[in-house]
């Protein structure tokens, strides 16, 4: 795996080795697992990253935070050592695409909200902040944006930060973004909530033929000319079944009746994400209320990793969580503006696996990087409002 990376990064040439040794390592370390397990698609992970600055910054969280956290200026700018703004539980990769729709389960609001929690943990919060003002940065520089404006836009983005920060130690809840506040915004949660009325997702994967429902196994979306799939479904083996058997099994009482829970079709999809490109992202589509297919429900079980780790930083609470999945979950509650926009979020383990199991209707849909590029040109003073919120 390492001859792969190595030519992923010969680009980096005219760094000096010292720099292309370091992220070598770090894109071996990250994913060494993955790379024993199905060496092709972390290939494929690796072509994806080469395909521009944010594909390459959505595969380098990890690396990232290695820098952050050497010594030096920014190290030193993270708070390094100060007990309070270093044990703050972060979101660990808030890049602008980890912002996505969802739907109150109480009353049906769709809003806004962070959805990646997968590498949540304990660290210093002006992390979060670089991290998501350098993904503007990337985001204006695609957008051919002026050195004025991406200035402009880090500083948005601390100063709703610190905005918020202020709000909320004044004892006010942090509310959570709806309509009303940008254009692309207001039309993201109109399509979500329309595709998920329509059981748009579950649909795709399944379409419903004569009352069945029949998996659409094969690539919904076209190979990318990089050889990279971007939406392939494949049917699971026998052991993968039975994993999904038993954690929809444990999972499911208290959230779910026992013919709700019914497990009607299994699939493996491959496509999404970057950094979490090679990981097991199973798909169930479950019975629903009545056997008709019309109120069929599908579920995601994504297989979660290990979170931040911050070397020298004193983590007391590191063992506050059991598995990967159960961190990314409790965040995910924690660090919501609604405690309930996916009621059905839930972890599992599986023998050494961990599994966040989640609603994966058309109901929570992301924000892409191209529409935010657009703005640039389009609308600036849309995107200023979006990095201040």
């Amino acid at each position: 795996m390492r001859v792969s990376i190595l030519l992923l990064v010969a680009s980096c040439a005219a760094e000096p080795p010292s720099r292309v040794q370091r992220i070598v390592e770090s894109l071996a370390d990250d994913n060494f697992v993955a790379g024993r397990r199905e060496p092709a698609l972390v290939a494929m992970k690796l072509r994806k990253m080469q395909r521009g600055p944010y594909e390459w910054l959505r595969g380098t969280a990890s690396l990232y935070w290695r820098d952050l956290m050497e010594p030096g200026a920014a190290r030193a700018a993270t708070g390094f050592g100060d007990p309070e703004s270093s044990r703050v539980l972060l979101v660990g990769d808030p890049h602008p695409e980890n912002v996505g729709t969802f739907r109150g389960f109480s009353d049906g609001q769709m809003f806004l909200d962070w959805n990646d929690f997968d590498a949540t943990g304990y660290g210093p919060f002006t992390g979060d902040v670089r991290r998501l003002a350098t993904g503007f940065v990337v985001i204006g520089t695609l957008g051919e944006a002026d050195a004025e404006l991406i200035a402009e836009l880090t500083r948005l983005v601390a100063a709703g930060y610190a905005e918020q920060i202020a709000s909320i130690a004044a004892g006010t809840r942090p509310a959570a973004l709806g309509a009303g506040i940008a254009e692309l915004f207001d039309d993201e949660l109109a399509k979500a909530q329309t595709r998920g009325d329509a059981l748009f997702a579950v649909d795709e994967l399944a379409p419903a033929t004569s009352g069945t429902r029949m998996l659409a196994f094969g690539d919904l979306e076209e190979v990318g000319a990089d050889g990279v799939f971007e939406d392939r479904v494949i049917d699971v083996d026998a052991e993968q079944a039975a994993w999904i058997d038993r954690a929809i099994a444990l999972w499911a009482p208290g959230r779910l009746s026992p013919a709700e829970a019914t497990i009607k079709l299994r699939a493996r999809r491959i496509g999404a994400g970057v950094s979490s490109y090679p990981v097991f992202r199973f798909q169930a589509v479950l019975e629903g209320a009545t056997p008709a297919p019309d109120d069929d429900r599908l579920v995601e079980l994504k297989e979660t990793r290990e979170g931040l780790i911050m070397r020298g930083l004193p983590i007391l609470q590191g063992a506050e969580w059991d598995t990967p999945a159960d961190r990314a979950v409790d965040t995910q509650l924690r660090l919501h503006a609604r405690f309930h926009g996916d009621r059905l979020l839930g972890a599992v383990q599986i023998g050494g696996l961990s599994f966040k199991i989640r609603d994966r209707e058309a109901y929570q849909r992301g924000i892409n990087f191209d529409d935010l590029a657009e703005l640039v040109t389009d609308d600036p003073a849309q995107l200023r409002v979006i990095a201040k919120h």
